[in-house]
């Protein structure tokens, strides 16, 4: 985990951040884990929040929103996955409320189609899916079709516990975009 310069990403249009969940802990909470001191920017009629950014090693980048005037805050990723934000913070799992995808409409179509360009991942949001092969050979799809980079991050997750299985990503037949 990289922690990154949130005074590059306040206020940045030049990449997109997804809202991806709703984390409830108290801000302190929050400030042990990332263990820096979070920056602090007055928000235009919501007053003082705390930010963090992250980089962790599979490439996903995850900012942090935490207003002082209340318990909780917010997760955002540089792509709307939320399950893959979920599997690096799973120590918060009980604390996590995934922000439904309805709600992030019509933003989250907006961003894809500004961005897509930049970065083509992003229409590729449910194209990979994860397999595994057991001892008995059987080839079995493992969750839902994913990103990429959530695929390839999960496999390397399944192989680090160097069981005897086999673990792949493949793209998707039909993939929504």
């Amino acid at each position: 985990m990289t922690p990154l310069d949130v005074t590059t990403i306040l206020g940045n249009k030049t990449r997109p951040w997804f809202h991806v969940c709703q984390l409830s802990i108290e801000r302190q909470a929050a400030a042990e884990f990332f263990d820096v001191d979070p920056v602090v920017a007055d928000e235009p009629g919501l007053g003082d929040g705390d930010y963090w950014a992250i980089e962790l090693d599979c490439g996903l980048k995850l900012a942090f929103e935490f207003f002082h005037w209340g318990k909780g805050g917010s997760v955002f990723a540089d792509l709307p996955c939320s399950q893959h934000a979920r599997r690096h913070l799973r120590h918060w799992d009980s604390e996590l409320i995934d922000v439904p995808r309805d709600m992030q409409e019509p933003d989250r179509g907006v961003m894809i189609e500004r961005f897509a360009g930049e970065m083509p991942e992003l229409l590729e949001l449910d194209a990979f899916q994860v397999w595994r092969q057991g001892d008995d050979g059987n080839q079995a799809k493992i969750g839902v079709p994913t990103t990429k980079r959530d695929a390839d991050c999960w496999v390397a997750e399944f192989e680090s516990h160097h069981h005897k299985q086999i673990y792949w990503v493949s793209r998707c037949v039909s993939a929504s975009a």
